[in-house]
């Protein structure tokens, strides 16, 4: 990783990880097995300036370009893929501020966000409505200066830690829209979500509104632009998270297991003589360098404000969170009954995986895009080709 990165990009690399080492990786199984960070280590990461890594100066935050941002979270990703997502969904929220707020909405909500006085939570998730996001049940119905918000969201990263919520409805059923929702409006009841598969303490929630009221004065950008423009926007932030935190996953795997190999002897030879542990070594290892490449290639066209930078996001996000599910599958293979024990890290990295090709938009969502967008690519290729030979095109 630091072969690729500025000078002073190593600099901070090296202040996550050393972050990382100390205050969350000896202490990450522990919070999957009680399925909650404890809040000193959130205060502990405001207090860092790591809630506003992002945030201009101006708002107090730390000024970060993505590169920066993504390489944060594949450090905290090496060590808790839960506590990543705390950065995730805030990250998430605050960049939708910064983007769509109003000059009063970002004057007074930047700077609670940056400092950690406020924790933020994007809600989008519904019981019947993930990936395919037009079908959003959840309405806001005008009132005066206020509106009264009523429906269910579901399997919210921290939402049940989250001191303000970014929640996407629709404005008297129709157009989209999305307002800042704080934790103790009355009518709002937050359940946190335990014995999930990954994300253990991610502080996964289901919220109920029942009549909230919301200031209009709380709704970041117009009537209509919730899913068109807020929700993609939230939602690259998202994929440069998980992209990232699943490269740190990734490289978690191959450092466990790296160690193991060298050190455990089986049948008369250390693991890593025996051909099929190899091979899997061997691939942990390629992928973890190209994962490595694509993600810092979408961070740098997203500071560049290339048009290809969505593109590369989501390819950085499909491939790496791919990558993690395999190699963390095969972790447990060579570690044997130790990496199917939940003391173990190997085991949380198994289960962490999964995951991760299922938030920000599945897997299945991105081949989706991504083939379609391979395949108009290779046309136009081939035609542009075609008509520079004089090729006749087919009707």
């Amino acid at each position: 990783m630091k072969r690729h990165l500025t000078l002073s990009q190593q600099k901070s690399y090296q202040q996550f990880l050393d972050f990382v080492d100390e205050y969350v990786e000896p202490y990450a199984n522990d919070w999957d097995i009680r399925q909650e960070i404890p809040r000193d280590m959130i205060r502990l990461c405001a207090e860092q300036g790591y809630l506003g890594g992002t945030l201009p100066r101006e708002f107090h935050g730390k000024g970060w370009d993505y590169v920066t941002y993504g390489i944060f979270t594949e450090a905290v990703g090496r060590g808790s893929i839960s506590l990543s997502g705390l950065f995730n969904v805030h990250t998430m929220v605050a960049e939708t501020v910064l983007k769509w707020g109003t000059e009063e909405q970002k004057s007074h909500w930047l700077p609670l966000l940056a400092s950690g006085e406020q924790v933020a939570a994007l809600a989008l998730t519904e019981p019947g409505a993930g990936s395919d996001l037009k079908m959003i049940q959840t309405e806001y119905r005008r009132r005066g200066d206020r509106f009264l918000l009523n429906g269910v969201k579901k399997w919210i990263t921290f939402g049940a830690a989250a001191d303000v919520l970014l929640v996407f409805g629709r404005l008297d059923g129709e157009q989209p829209i999305a307002c800042l929702v704080p934790k103790d409006s009355r009518g709002l009841t937050i359940t946190h979500i335990r014995d999930m598969l990954g994300f253990k303490a991610s502080y996964l929630a289901k919220l109920e509104f029942d009549n909230v009221e919301v200031p209009v004065a709380n709704m970041i950008g117009r009537s209509g632009f919730g899913l068109s423009l807020l929700a993609p926007y939230a939602l690259e932030f998202g994929r440069i998270s998980i992209a990232f935190a699943s490269l740190g996953l990734l490289r978690a795997c191959l450092e466990t297991c790296g160690v193991h190999v060298m050190e455990r002897q089986s049948f008369g030879a250390h693991l890593i003589e025996h051909g099929m542990i190899s091979h899997m070594i061997t691939d942990m290892g390629v992928d973890l360098e190209a994962a490595t490449l694509l993600g810092l290639q979408a961070c740098k066209a997203k500071d560049e404000h290339r048009a290809d930078a969505t593109e590369k996001i989501m390819i950085a996000k499909y491939f790496a969170s791919r990558a993690g599910v395999r190699h963390s599958s095969n972790a447990v293979q060579i570690m044997g009954a130790l990496g199917c024990n939940d003391n173990h890290s190997v085991s949380r990295y198994y289960r962490d995986s999964k995951t991760m090709e299922i938030v920000e938009g599945s897997n299945q969502i991105h081949q989706l895009l991504l083939g379609k967008d391979f395949a108009k690519k290779a046309k136009r290729t081939r035609q542009a080709a075609q008509k520079k030979k004089g090729v006749q095109q087919p009707v």
